[in-house]
């Protein structure tokens, strides 16, 4: 049985580093066409160019855009679909994970942008990608949640509030656009190593997380790409509405 992903239209939201970038080069790899969008267009295309310099490369289109500015992603589904005429995956990885920090202490400022980038965001580009996925027959959405959507530490109260949103979301969408040929996914790793990621967490706590992992490691982008490869295929035309686990959600 072979995963076949080839000439499908895939968005990569937030991909111009860290997971969204493994995860567009990957798939571009395995000859999907892919959809790199970021904020800043610039950045889209250097990512773009390395595809471009994979092997037999599908094309790319590097897109801009804020997803939590509603026009600016309505833009972007625009400028997707007349340069390819659909998508067949959406991939909502764009977010934010702010410094842990006590709820008593934590300015609402943080908490509005984190539900703006993991949330609102993930909201929007569903609302205006979704419809070219129903008119195309049919697509797949995969949410990035976090295993911190179901069990977070103190400190992490906006964070895991903003994924468990999304997993919400997710299933929402499943149980509206299901009928419309669209299947959702939650795709919920735990700690990541990203550069994100790297700027708010000590050493200490990696080792400690990563102590509860297998293999005694916490995460790396790359260890998404077959499953995120194998749910944008045919193959995973029955499953929908779930959360999925990359790693145990664990305290801390």
């Amino acid at each position: 049985m072979k995963i076949d992903i080839a000439g499908k239209v895939i968005v990569v939201t937030g991909a111009a580093q860290g997971i969204g970038r493994t995860l567009a080069l990957g798939l571009a790899a395995d000859g999907a066409r892919v959809v790199v969008l970021a904020r800043d267009r610039k950045r889209a295309q250097l990512v773009v160019e390395e595809i471009e310099a994979l092997p037999d490369a599908p094309p790319a289109l590097a897109v801009e855009a804020d997803v939590s500015d509603e026009a600016a992603v309505a833009e972007a589904a625009a400028e997707v679909e007349s340069t390819w005429g659909r998508v067949d995956a959406l991939i909502n990885n764009a977010g934010w994970m702010p410094p842990r920090n006590p709820i008593l202490e934590t300015d609402v400022a943080v908490v509005e942008r984190v539900l703006h980038s993991n949330v609102i965001g993930s909201f929007l580009t569903t609302k205006h990608f979704a419809p070219l996925m129903i008119r195309g027959g049919g697509g797949r959405i995969i949410y990035l949640s976090s295993a911190a959507s179901v069990q977070s530490g103190p400190g992490m109260a906006a964070y895991g509030g903003s994924k468990a949103a999304v997993n919400i979301l997710s299933n929402v969408v499943h149980q509206e656009l299901a009928n419309d040929g669209i299947r959702t996914i939650a795709l919920a790793p735990g700690l990541t190593v990203t550069p994100g990621m790297r700027e708010i967490v000590t050493d200490a706590h990696v080792e400690r997380v990563a102590s509860h992992y297998p293999g005694g490691r916490i995460g790396e982008p790359e260890d998404l790409l077959g499953l995120t490869a194998f749910l944008c295929s045919d193959l995973a035309d029955h499953i929908s509405g779930s959360v999925l686990f990359v790693r145990p959600p664990i305290n801390g």
